[in-house]
Formats: C-alpha cells, structure tokens, sequence
C-alpha cells in the first residue's frame, strides 16, 4: 500500500511524502509504512512550528494521501477468493440446524466492498448498519434483525431463519459511507467530490476517532461479540489497533482461542505466540496452540483459506 500510495502522488505531494518518510528512517523507523507516515503528518499539522503556508502544503499532502487510499482500494467487482469465502459461511449455516446457527459475524478494517458485493453475486444479505435504497442511513438497530420467512406448520405460524445473511461490522468506516452535517450515510462511492468520507484512516488518531460515532458503536459490538466468542480468526490483520487488540488479550485470558493468519510476521504477537490458545500462520513459520511446527502451512493466503475451511466452526471472524 505504501509504495503504490507513494507511486500515485503528484510531485509536489510525493516531495513531501519523502521528505516525511526519510525524517521518520532518521529517527530509527526503519521502511516507515503509510500508517507511520500520516501519523507524522498529523503530528505537523498539530504543530504549532509549522506556517501556515507549510501546513497548507502537508494537508494537501494528507488530503492526496487519503484519495489515493480511495483509488486504490476501488474495485467493480468481487475476486473469486471472495466468493468462496462467503459461500463456505453459507454452507456451514446450512449444514446446521437454523436455532444453532445465529448469523455469522465479520469484523473488519478494510474500507473495501468485496464482501459486500461478494454476497449481492451470491444473492446474500450484508447488514451492515445502514437501511434504505439510494441514500441508506446509519441505523445500528439492523444487525439484530433476523431474515427469514413466516411459514405455518400445523396450523401454528412459524418462523424460519435464513442463513443467507451475514452480519459484516466494518470498524474504521468503508468506502461507501460519508457524513453530511452529523448524518451518516452509505451511498455508491464515485470520483472525487466533496462529500466527506467516513473512514478512520490508519495513523495515531485512530483510537480517538474509534471512540466517536458512529465508530464507538461498532467497537462496542466488537468487544461484546469478543467476550462471548470461543474462536476468533484474523486473516491478514497486523495487530498494530491498540483500541482493538486490548479486547482481543483480554479475551485470550478468559477462553478465547485465536488463529492470525498473515503473509508477514506479526510482531504484536511475538509475545502470546508460545500461549496454548494461540496460533499463528504466516509464510516463514507456524505456530500451532503455541507450539511452533516442522511443517510450514499457507494458510495464510487469503484463497488457500477460502478453500479449506469446510468444517463446521463456532467462530468470528476479522479481516
């Protein structure tokens, strides 16, 4: 992300980019990634050092920064990848009976639709807390719905669940959502425009803005649907949300098991990788219920996963 980021700037904007990333090498962040580099930029706009004609120069970088993060992560459609993962949900929700198969939940912090228009290709439903047609507001009440149809059985109505639906949390916003004058909404994302996007961009503000709405709902959903779980399975999340990894630790203390999947080590991990519930997966090793393993596994590519996990599995997962 950070090299395409930096290949998508304007000239002006990538100087600055460089100039910031080059002051964060010197002081020892050795290949500063976009995170740590709008992390820096929101520093110097919150410095009072800086001229105002500098500032206006660093928010516009900030501001490029942002609609490139934007260019790059449209896409029109889902990857096959993508479709199998969804349809493996559907197909362990149906292989179980409809009172012991409560609709799966998925947490994430990736601003990208393929879920989404993974489940539309599938004829599925994502709730994800927005209702109406072309301008859907914010209403956090949808993800107790239950999707079903009324049937009579015996002369008595009945209710029968579907498992064609899925409860999808995205926790840092999403590229369809936008605010106008303290409503949020979800619409289709188009070109540049002056909508203000609502989306937690990856800096130090994130857990500032993770507690202001409508963001301080989804974290609370999360932290709740963490202390109830038995496994919760990350693919492809660094561990690198405070906010976020505090429930997750807590809940490795009271019964919860965790499987990471991710192509890099993860360093927030290194110490709870030798815990009896904690496994890890990457490209250079894996770790088992703590236990490090003479096989290595690529588990931890997203479309290896998508087509294994076949067996039936009482998790949440987050992506």
């Amino acid at each position: 992300m950070t090299e395409l980021i930096h290949s998508q700037l304007h000239p002006k904007n990538r100087s600055t980019f460089e100039e910031i990333s080059q002051a964060l090498t010197a002081n020892g962040i050795e290949n500063p990634n976009i995170e740590e580099i709008l992390s820096e930029i929101c520093y110097r706009l919150n410095s009072l050092v800086l001229s105002s004609h500098k500032k206006e120069g660093v928010q516009d970088t900030f501001d490029m920064i942002c609609q490139c993060i934007h260019n790059t992560l449209k896409v029109d459609s889902p990857t096959d990848y993508h479709k199998e993962f969804v349809s493996r949900i559907v197909s362990r929700r149906e292989a179980e009976p409809a009172k012991k198969a409560p609709p799966v939940q998925i947490f994430t912090t990736n601003y990208d639709l393929l879920i989404e228009l993974a489940c539309e290709e599938l004829h599925m439903v994502a709730i994800n807390g927005f209702e109406g047609v072309f301008r859907r507001c914010w209403n956090p009440k949808c993800f107790d719905y239950d999707i079903g149809k009324a049937t009579e059985h015996a002369q008595t109505p009945r209710f029968e669940p579907s498992s064609r639906h899925i409860r999808l949390y995205k926790l840092h916003g999403s590229l369809s959502w936008f605010e106008d004058k303290g409503i949020f909404y979800e619409t289709k994302p188009g070109p540049r425009s002056i909508r203000k996007p609502l989306i937690i961009y990856p800096s130090r503000l994130k857990y500032a803005q993770s507690i202001q709405p409508p963001f301080d709902w989804l974290l609370r959903r999360f932290g709740d649907a963490i202390s109830k779980a038995q496994l919760l399975v990350c693919i492809g999340y660094g561990f690198a949300d405070e906010h976020l990894n505090q429930y997750i630790f807590a809940g490795l203390n009271n019964g919860l098991s965790l499987i990471a999947l991710s192509k890099e080590q993860i360093r927030a991990l290194a110490s709870k990788s030798n815990h009896h519930r904690v496994s890890i997966i990457t490209e250079e090793s894996t770790i088992i219920d703590g236990n490090n393993q003479n096989e290595i596994i690529d588990l931890w590519a997203f479309e290896k996963f998508a087509r294994w996990w076949s067996e039936p599995l009482k998790l949440d997962t987050m992506g």
